[in-house]
């Protein structure tokens, strides 16, 4: 290889491994400032990762609280009610007190509803997700986000009506009548009515595949 090609190469090499180390011992604003600059693009990967570095190096530092909602709530946004339950869960464990308990507990079902079109024909998810519900209106019977999760409620009840009545069709090709007759019992009618439920729109491909 020619010297000149040689430094060449070599001063590239070096010029990139400094590149990477800049990425190490910043100050907290430069990962904070990395976390959202990374959420407006959609990038939440890399967000993530710059939350693990502002956390690693900076572990006291008073920008980790919004740093940990605002990632919880783009996870939310993008349908990865998982996700964002990690983060919703941290804040309560390191940051929750009674004046926020409730907040965190409504986006926590806020990041379930958005996540209802992925999830629908999960029945757990369903059933665990009425269950939290109730358990918010137990824990703060008097909290300002009550009428949105009454609404959660709503749409996850007609939801489950939708699920319990598939399932039940199931049943009913597979002439198990004593199985039909339990999901059917499962559905609230009332609500259905009142709602003016209609079924979801699913391609005939799916039905076909899935039930």
């Amino acid at each position: 290889m020619p010297l000149k090609t040689l430094i060449f190469a070599l001063g590239f090499f070096f010029i990139a491994c400094a590149s990477k180390t800049t990425t190490f011992n910043q100050p907290a604003t430069f990962w904070y400032s990395g976390i959202f600059k990374n959420i407006r693009i959609g990038d939440l990967e890399s967000a993530d990762n710059y939350f693990s570095s502002l956390q690693s190096e900076h572990i006291n530092s008073p920008l980790i609280p919004e740093a940990m909602l605002a990632l919880g709530q783009a996870h939310m946004y993008n349908s990865e009610y998982l996700l964002s339950d990690f983060y919703f869960n941290e804040y309560t464990k390191r940051y929750g007190n009674p004046s926020n308990f409730d907040y965190i507990a409504f986006l926590k079902l806020k990041a379930r509803y958005l996540s209802i079109r992925t999830s629908a024909k999960d029945q757990a998810f369903m059933t665990d997700t009425l269950s939290l519900v109730q358990d918010f209106f137990d824990k703060y019977p008097n909290s300002r986000y009550t009428p949105y999760v009454q609404e959660i409620e709503v749409q996850f009840t007609l939801g489950t009506n939708e699920l319990n009545k598939a399932i039940a069709r199931v049943y009913k090709k597979a002439k198990k009548p004593k199985a039909v007759a339990i999901y059917e019992e499962r559905i609230d009618d009332v609500l259905n009515k009142e709602a003016h439920a209609k079924p979801s729109k699913i391609p005939w491909y799916k039905w076909i595949l899935n039930w």
